[in-house]
């Protein structure tokens, strides 16, 4: 349950991150896909705004979290700060635009991370970023235009996104979105027998903000740990690759598709992991992602979640998720997962290119 519920949660706040601060005016009498279209081909500046909110999430039609947000972001610098409380238990983000620091202030923990360690492709901008989530939604759900209401005296347009597939569990969501900013007010998702509503009042565009705003007041007697310590990814050679991994493992020996990179990620604590992630190209454009792991030794939660059902990989039982593309499966002790980039990714697909993996050398 645990597993589906931090879904919930950041399906909510993604659903922020990734529509909030798109400008577009006369959406309403739109279809979906001319919907996405405008937002894709927009130019827009990102709004600066403080706003509170409301998040709850239901575990079988029982209230499980109810969490209080505040927000303070500034469009044009980047810099974002947050605030949630639950419980009484508050933690504090802020990312000034070189760092993000969080801090919790019950257990008196803190961590740093400098922003250009997140992993993010250098060459992919925020706006592809959006675009290429849009294309994803468009792929899996009907985007359907409700019309316009009135929220919070407020006015909002109402946009739905329902599972192409009649009977596929994959998450559905409601939006109630300012015409004027292209912000979120309101988002409902539910996903299996779960459900999160987060929303926002009330909201203040264009505040001014203080020399403070960004910067957390941390007690000296709280360590800061750098999460670039605890985890750190980099480009690899194949060499560098096995060794991590303790032995070789199944590549795209075929030659259809070009190894552009192979990147490892390596985390620490109770979890860490060393995690090698190839990427395959055509014409410069990544088609596909192939993610290898040491298999964990002791037994983990194997729940499906509802958008996962069970496949055959390489004569063997795997998952496959509908939504994102992804196939996974474990072989001699290591834990593969392979991600389609584009609709062209089948799950028959999927199982094909995994069937003719092979390892370095093999013939």
């Amino acid at each position: 349950m645990m597993k589906k519920g931090w879904m919930m949660l950041g399906t909510a706040l993604l659903a922020g991150s990734l529509l909030g601060g798109c400008a577009e005016k006369d959406l309403v009498g739109l279809s979906g896909d001319e919907m996405i279209e405008k937002v894709v081909t927009a130019e827009t500046k990102p709004a600066s705004y403080y706003a509170e909110g409301v998040m709850k999430v239901w575990s079988d039609d029982k209230l499980s979290h109810t969490m209080h947000i505040k927000e303070w972001v500034d469009g044009e610098t980047g810099r974002k700060r947050t605030e949630t409380e639950e419980n009484g238990n508050i933690s504090y983000a802020v990312n000034n635009g070189k760092d993000i620091t969080i801090y919790e202030k019950e257990t008196g923990t803190a961590y740093s991370m400098n922003v250009s360690a997140m992993g993010q492709q250098p060459e992919q901008t925020q706006k592809q970023m959006l675009v290429d989530q849009l294309e994803r939604l468009r792929d899996s759900h009907d985007v359907d235009m409700m019309g316009q209401e009135e929220l919070n005296g407020q006015e909002v347009i109402h946009i739905k996104l329902m599972p192409k597939e009649g009977g596929t569990l994959s998450i559905s969501s409601e939006y109630w979105v300012d015409p004027k900013t292209w912000m979120i007010v309101k988002v409902i998702s539910t996903y299996g027998d779960e459900k999160s509503e987060m929303v926002y009042d009330p909201i203040q565009y264009d505040p001014e903000f203080s020399e403070d705003t960004f910067v957390i007041d941390i007690p000296e007697e709280v360590e800061v740990k750098n999460l670039n310590d605890l985890s750190q990814r980099s480009e690899v050679s194949l060499e560098e690759a096995e060794q991590a991994l303790g032995q070789p493992f199944l590549q795209d020996m075929s030659g259809e598709l070009e190894l552009s990179r192979m990147e490892m990620y390596s985390s620490s604590g109770e979890i860490g992991r060393d995690e090698v992630t190839l990427y395959y190209v055509n014409n410069d454009k990544v088609e596909v992602s192939l993610t290898v792991f040491k298999a964990p030794d002791e037994n983990v939660d194997d729940t499906l979640l509802p958008d996962e059902s069970k496949v055959e990989v390489r004569d063997t039982e795997g998952s496959y998720m509908k939504s994102i593309r992804n196939i996974s499966w474990t072989e001699n002790g290591l834990r593969y997962s392979i991600m389609g980039e584009n609709e062209e990714w089948t799950k028959e697909k999927l199982q094909a290119w995994a069937k003719n993996l092979k390892l370095p050398n093999q013939p």
